[in-house]
């Protein structure tokens, strides 16, 4: 999944400069010495203010003149892994269970070497963030690195002027423009738990309407009958029964009706999903194949295909993954979601 960000911090602080130039500015900016940081890995560590042996680090990073591309890795210092130890015992487990194991057991990474935690990919281009991460590399350390590379340069301090990657964006400025829908959701106070959801399948493409009754929007009767369509009469006696004082019949139930999906099918989903900007009580949220819209907010993201040169790995091809962002970059300009 590729996430989307916009960057914004006070134009006062950093006249003309976008956070590809701060980016660019934070590397350039040479040491005592007269070493960039794009030539040093050892100044492009931050250890987390939380736990000093995890560190996030952007390895490697390339100027692409109109943008900015990076790999970057979540590692642990003083870390162990689990390691399955290939040698058969006999253990006694229980008074009545005897077995053959193998044996378990914790090491920390070889010399010279630290394990790898999560890993992520980015793109900046402007003030547009783009990333894919992997495993433990969460978006807010994404957020803290950035942040704190660019305060290493000259125009932001270390504290003070606000940064900020902002995640939902204003639909009225994204437009409606995003693919077609896939999902609504419903939730509220007032509101019963409502899903519609397309479907696909190897034979032929469908459309599938799912109702979700959540617990705290169900009465007792409305249950019970859906209890008994489902269990029969008996069945549905024999549990209300069992009921004991302080518990009460709920149900979580899923209803889908399925047709070829056609054009109009897709129209009237889009229809539905602009009838439900007028509900005010809960919240609204439509799944589009390129993010969510969420009431009057937009969150933009993707699924791309990436190469991964080994199945299960959290390695990405390098060269892939920013030709892959590039044209998402590209895709989401020339729909009008973003402005290049």
């Amino acid at each position: 999944m590729v996430h989307y960000r916009e960057f914004r911090t006070d134009p006062a602080s950093t006249p003309g400069r976008s956070l590809q130039d701060l980016i660019k500015d934070a590397l350039s900016l040479k040491d005592a010495n007269g070493v960039s940081a794009w030539e040093s890995v050892a100044r492009r560590i931050m250890s987390l203010p939380e736990n000093t042996d995890l560190q996030v680090l952007l390895n490697r990073v390339a100027d692409l003149s109109d943008a900015v591309f990076g790999e970057m890795c979540y590692v642990d210092s003083r870390g162990l892994q689990a390691l399955l130890e290939l040698k058969t015992a006999k253990a006694r487990l229980s008074t009545l269970t005897s077995a053959e194991v193998y044996s378990l057991k914790e090491q920390g990474a070889p010399a010279g070497t630290q394990y790898i935690r999560g890993m992520a990919y980015f793109l900046v281009v402007g003030n547009h963030l783009f990333f894919v991460r992997t495993h433990a590399l969460t978006p807010l350390n994404i957020h803290a690195f950035l942040e704190w590379l660019i305060r290493l340069g000259p125009h932001l301090g270390k504290a003070g002027q606000s940064v900020l990657f902002e995640s939902q964006l204003d639909r009225s400025v994204v437009g409606d423009k995003l693919g077609d829908v896939r999902a609504l959701r419903v939730g509220g106070p007032t509101f019963p738990q409502m899903r519609l959801t397309p479907t696909d399948s190897e034979s032929k493409r469908e459309q599938a309407v799912t109702r979700k009754v959540a617990e705290k929007f169900v009465e007792f009767e409305r249950a019970l009958g859906i209890v008994k369509a489902l269990l029969g009469e008996v069945q549905a006696k024999s549990l209300v029964d069992s009921l004991g004082p302080k518990e009460r019949l709920v149900v979580d139930a899923e209803v889908k009706v399925r047709g070829t999906r056609t054009a109009a099918s897709k129209d009237k989903l889009r229809e539905i999903a602009s009838g439900l900007d007028s509900v005010t009580e809960g919240e609204v949220r439509v799944e589009t194949a390129d993010g969510t819209i969420r009431d009057e907010d937009v969150i933009l993201r993707v699924r791309m295909p990436f190469d991964v040169p080994d199945k299960g790995t959290m390695l990405l091809d390098f060269d892939n993954v920013a030709d892959q962002l590039q044209k998402v970059y590209h895709r989401f300009a020339e729909d009008g979601k973003i402005k290049a």
